[in-house]
């Protein structure tokens, strides 16, 4: 740790942003509107800047009753905790609540392309779930993030690229009173320190990107994610070194997703065609183009296939304690011909094939077979060899599933009768899926305030955090777009109150 005193300063602001995702960028622009003169850094080089917010949908809550989703997110804070100790404190989710409230308007005030998309939450089973009123950038979050950088660029807020924050400084008596960064946009790289004279704020993001972090954290291992290539934990690990206390350490918004040894993140998969991912976002549904069926390494199926697209990788954490082995990890997704001639199996709407175009899937599927990450058996019992699972486990989970679609009801998992569609359609394929997807929630615990706290919960002066760098999400997410109103929101509510620093 650095020890605290005189620093020779480089450069001196009202306020440091570090990091440049959508939390960042709201925070900038909030920050330069209110009058700060304000910088940002960025470690990535700007030609291939890459973010969860740009790899998103580009869905975010504006939600349409505030009491209502006040009794939502409270019911959501107690899920596998026990009465007064909830994930997320009640003037924490008070402030979240109140400011995704006015996330719409304030997108439209600024001139942004957005659109209603659906009103759905997460797990309607909790009062005050229809207040979840999803809303849509035209362009998915590529497009939104595109529109973030010209409104900071317009305000000519200063941005540096190749920039990363090293360590925060402190003085003497703990506050933060500015960062020291290593600049990579010269011939010879430099370290500078930067003064913050009211404030630092942490828009890090999560740690998608450190193995040895995900290890040690997250409640499955391996994990993988589509989005925030330079997410590592820097922020996290600043905020420790100057005194915060953590939450929400072991929680994700994460389902389960595909990932191969040749590609550096995951991807989405359009499981039965259609668009299936986006399907329990919205509420009216159609029946499934194609089948499919997910099953553990050992051909079984083990929950129902209509995944909650937050939360369902935490089905994969059961841990065989005989065996030492996690038996759904990898799980595979089985279909057949059917759905290979609905297209892509990869989703186009978000992650490295949606419109960033970090990777495009080719539309017959075949350039991906060819590499091996489609694998096809002409017969289950073939494709089960391939997978190095039992063949008769295998073929009696797709006989029984086939029974069940035949009578409209799966009495084993419960499965919506619209995606009842058999796998009669040879030759059989799988590919293999990992538990991830969009993002970690944790890190710095902070409070209504944006202010980033202690172990002892007290505010640790001049330091700050929004976005997924500590979300106010614990356990459970809210809904489809919980991730992006969240920056939105934060991003304000940290800028206002470093703003009143003194």
């Amino acid at each position: 740790m650095l020890t605290p005193g005189n620093y020779r300063w480089d450069d001196t602001v009202e306020i440091v942003i570090i990091g440049y995702g959508l939390s960042g960028a709201v925070a900038s622009i909030t920050a330069h509107d209110l009058g700060a003169r304000a910088v940002l850094l960025e470690k990535q080089p700007a030609e291939t800047h890459c973010t969860c917010s740009s790899t998103a949908m580009g869905v975010f809550l504006s939600l349409s009753d505030i009491e209502r989703a006040t009794e939502y997110m409270t019911a959501l804070c107690q899920v596998g905790s026990q009465p007064g100790l909830p994930w997320t404190d009640a003037d924490t989710v008070k402030a979240w609540v109140t400011y995704t409230a006015q996330n719409k308007d304030w997108i439209t005030r600024l001139g942004g392309n957005i659109k209603f998309f659906s009103r759905a939450a997460e797990f309607p089973q909790l009062p005050g779930a229809d207040s979840m009123e999803l809303w849509k950038y035209q362009g998915n979050g590529f497009r939104m993030m595109k529109f973030m950088y010209e409104q900071v660029a317009s305000r000519n807020i200063d941005v540096r690229y190749q920039t990363s924050a090293v360590r925060l400084l402190t003085d003497n008596t703990g506050r933060v009173i500015g960062v020291k960064v290593a600049d990579g946009r010269g011939k010879t790289p430099r370290e500078i320190n930067i003064r913050a004279t009211r404030a630092v704020l942490l828009c890090t993001g999560g740690f998608e990107e450190s193995e040895e972090m995900k290890l040690q954290y997250l409640r499955v291992y391996p994990m993988y994610f589509a989005g925030g290539t330079g997410n590592t934990g820097d922020g996290i690990r600043m905020a420790q070194e100057v005194g915060a206390g953590l939450w929400h350490m072991n929680c994700v918004s994460a389902r389960l997703c595909a990932k191969f040894p040749d590609f550096s993140l995951a991807f989405f998969i359009d499981f039965s065609g259609g668009g299936w991912s986006q399907r329990s976002m919205k509420t009216e549904k159609e029946k499934a183009p194609a089948g499919f069926i997910i099953v553990d390494r050992y051909g079984r199926r083990y929950m129902t296939e209509e995944l909650k697209p937050h939360a369902a990788s935490y089905e994969c954490g059961w841990f065989d304690s005989h065996r030492l082995e996690y038996p759904r990890v990898p799980s595979y997704h089985i279909f057949d011909q059917r759905r290979v001639k609905f297209g892509p199996l990869a989703q186009l709407s978000s992650g490295p094939t949606g419109p960033h175009r970090l990777y495009k899937w080719s539309r017959d599927n075949l350039t991906e077979l060819q590499k091996g990450w489609i694998v096809k058996g002409d017969t289950v019992a073939e494709l089960a060899t391939k997978l190095n699972m039992p063949p008769e486990n295998l073929e009696n989970t797709i006989n029984t599933w086939n029974r069940h679609c035949q009578v409209g009801n799966d009495p084993d998992f419960e499965r919506n009768p619209l995606e009842l569609v058999p796998l009669d359609e040879p030759p059989f394929f799988a590919i293999r899926l990992f538990p991830g997807g969009s993002n970690t929630l944790g890190g710095p615990r902070r409070n209504s305030r944006a202010q980033v706290l202690n172990p002892f919960g007290e505010p640790i002066p001049g330091l700050y955090a929004a976005g997924e760098c500590g979300s106010v999400f614990g356990l459970l997410y809210p809904a489809g777009g919980g991730n992006l109103a969240e920056c939105i929101a934060f991003g304000r509510i940290a800028a206002e109150n470093a703003m009143r620093e003194k």
